[in-house]
């Protein structure tokens, strides 16, 4: 697949990779106010003009990197006949990149700037938003299967993420899997309701 338009080469899987980890190092490193596209490019080993083709603008850089980020934790939803280890699995790989990578310090860094900055809530918000998808088909099958605690999806959903961010950002405190299966469990009932 080429550039939009049909021009020029296409776009390599890897060169993407290379341009949100190194994204997601400068934002560890020295924070959203301090990242520039040179030395993104210099870490991914690329030209300014390869990051400058794919993102108009820092925001929209920050952005692909933080879906990227999320995108590696849950490539694809796991889903067995069991909805409350489904959703163990997919919130244990998200506490899993919030401690034990670029991605989790990357997303301390942008919390501050995020909320004096509209265009990089909006674009962060997207970001959350897709991965609020998988966590929102595996809530739905709970409610489904009378098994959501409060029978309301998206305060469920909001519970979850809350819980997991507020533990990382705020007390810090380990996002290990007991916290995770304690967590699953006060939103979906262990038991299936008859």
């Amino acid at each position: 697949m080429s550039e939009p338009g049909g021009r020029g080469r296409p776009r390599r899987p890897e060169t993407d990779a290379a341009i949100y980890a190194a994204t997601r190092q400068v934002l560890r490193d020295v924070g959203y106010g301090e990242l520039t596209i040179e030395e993104v490019a210099k870490r991914a080993g690329v030209g300014k003009p390869t990051v400058y083709r794919r993102h108009d603008s820092k925001a929209s850089l920050v952005g692909a990197a933080m879906v990227g980020g999320l995108e590696l934790a849950n490539p694809e939803l796991v889903q067995t006949n069991d909805v409350a280890a489904d959703l163990r699995v997919l919130l244990t790989n998200l506490c899993r990149a919030l401690t034990d990578d670029d991605f989790g310090s990357a997303v301390t860094e942008l919390v501050s700037p995020a909320a004096r900055d509209a265009s990089l809530a909006e674009i962060l918000q997207v970001a959350a938003d897709e991965r609020r998808i998988l966590i929102r088909t595996l809530v739905q099958r709970a409610h489904d299967e009378n098994r959501l605690r409060s029978g309301d999806i998206e305060a469920s959903i909001d519970m979850a993420l809350g819980a997991i961010y507020f533990r990382h950002l705020v007390a810090q405190k380990p996002l290990d899997r007991r916290y995770v299966r304690r967590l699953v469990d006060s939103v979906i009932d262990p038991v299936r309701a008859e």
